[in-house]
């Protein structure tokens, strides 16, 4: 139990790190980021890791929905959580222009909206990396079928 938990939340941590690297690069070009200045890089990752905050932050409760059904139901296959990612990331897209003031430029166009969804299928794709792969399997409820002093063992089953 401890060990999925510790995994289910290193798999979102490094997902949201990967979205916010997404929507960096989508922000930056690469000359900005691998340029000719020593601190290029280095400020590239400080905003990736502020930008995987804020997506964290707006991700958590429903990061922690998918990551729950995908554990109770052992969905180990990586469409689901990708969905799950593109799912969170056009729910932040909405909430961000939900969230926009009639004096100021809009968020929606093509661009934006591409590096959401491409920074939730990559978020979704590293958190099944990480942990989804591993996700718990379903338990089936053990039936009296096969028990020796069953009512219905092997011998007594019809076909």
């Amino acid at each position: 139990m401890f060990r999925s938990i510790i995994r289910v939340l290193l798999g979102f941590v490094l997902a949201c790190f990967a979205a916010g690297a997404v929507k960096v690069l989508f922000a930056l070009t690469p000359g900005e980021v691998f340029g000719g200045d020593s601190d290029a890089l280095g400020n590239a990752v400080y905003l990736a890791i502020q930008t995987a905050t804020q997506s964290g932050v707006f991700a958590a409760p429903f990061a922690l929905i998918a990551a729950a059904i995908g554990e109770w139901n052992g969905l180990r296959r990586w469409p689901f959580y990708v969905l799950a990612g593109i799912a969170i990331a056009l729910a932040g897209f909405v909430a961000q222009y939900q969230s926009e003031e009639l004096t100021q430029p809009t968020i929606v166009n093509n661009y934006a909206l591409t590096a959401f969804l491409t920074a939730g299928f990559i978020g979704g794709l590293v958190y099944w990396v990480v942990a989804g792969r591993e996700a718990a399997e379903v338990h089936q409820p053990e039936t009296a079928v096969g028990r020796p002093g069953s009512m219905v063992s092997a011998g007594n089953r019809k076909p």
